[in-house]
């Protein structure tokens, strides 16, 4: 998704969610009170938390209210979700973190669970994460869930920019595609944003790491608010 933002503009970024609604829910709220132009989540909603429809319920809800302000980026964690509803194997669910996210709607996790959860998700909660997008890119900024390949910076492979890991990128020396990139992904054990120059990953372990902060990166002052 490619825009046009005035650089002025009050943009607040937010890392993986992971099923830890409490933090997103003040999070929002926070951000009610002065709402930036425009929020954007860099995925993974769900999984590991035990909070995940609950999770996408605010978002649901936030959208509702702020139609044109909220964009969704996805992550790999939600193609995980598909992929299990379109009939994947519970195995390569789980592994991810799926069976939090059942439970999550079931309120237990037993034999029958995973057909029972295909059977009663909720058609508004697929479709939201069917509308997620793979990037967000304006003339300051590329935000996608996973970063972009070093090898090839001007990629815009859906695949490349939100399912596949890029280790590489936090070494990289080479072009950038903005003078700014956002992901999350990469968990950061130390719970504090990894912030260089051309380079911010958010993920600060919410819904991972024993109270692992959520963090939201706001634009253009480039400050940080954790919750």
């Amino acid at each position: 998704m490619a825009m046009n933002r005035d650089n002025s503009e009050k943009t607040a970024i937010f890392g993986d969610v992971h099923g830890d609604a409490d933090r997103l829910e003040k999070a929002l709220e926070f951000y009610s009170k002065e709402p930036p132009s425009r929020i954007i989540f860099t995925g993974d909603y769900i999984n590991r938390g035990k909070q995940s429809r609950r999770v996408l319920d605010l978002l649901i809800s936030s959208i509702f209210e702020h139609p044109s302000d909220i964009v969704l980026l996805r992550g790999n964690h939600e193609e995980s979700l598909l992929k299990f509803l379109d009939g994947g194997k519970l195995a390569d669910f789980a592994a991810h973190g799926g069976l939090a996210t059942i439970k999550s709607y079931l309120g237990t996790v037993h034999s029958g669970a995973p057909e029972g959860f295909k059977e009663e998700f909720p058609k508004e909660h697929r479709g939201l994460i069917e509308g997620t997008l793979p990037f967000y890119e304006d003339q300051s900024i590329l935000v996608s869930h996973a970063g972009f390949d070093p090898q090839d910076p001007q990629s815009r492979n859906p695949v490349a920019l939100y399912l596949k890991g890029h280790h590489g990128l936090f070494g990289h020396t080479g072009p950038w595609p903005r003078p700014l990139t956002v992901c999350g992904h990469y968990v950061q054990n130390s719970r504090k944003p990894y912030d260089t120059e051309n380079l911010v990953c958010l993920d600060t372990g919410c819904g991972t790491l024993p109270n692992g902060p959520l963090t939201s990166l706001i634009l253009p002052e480039r400050t940080y608010v954790q919750f």
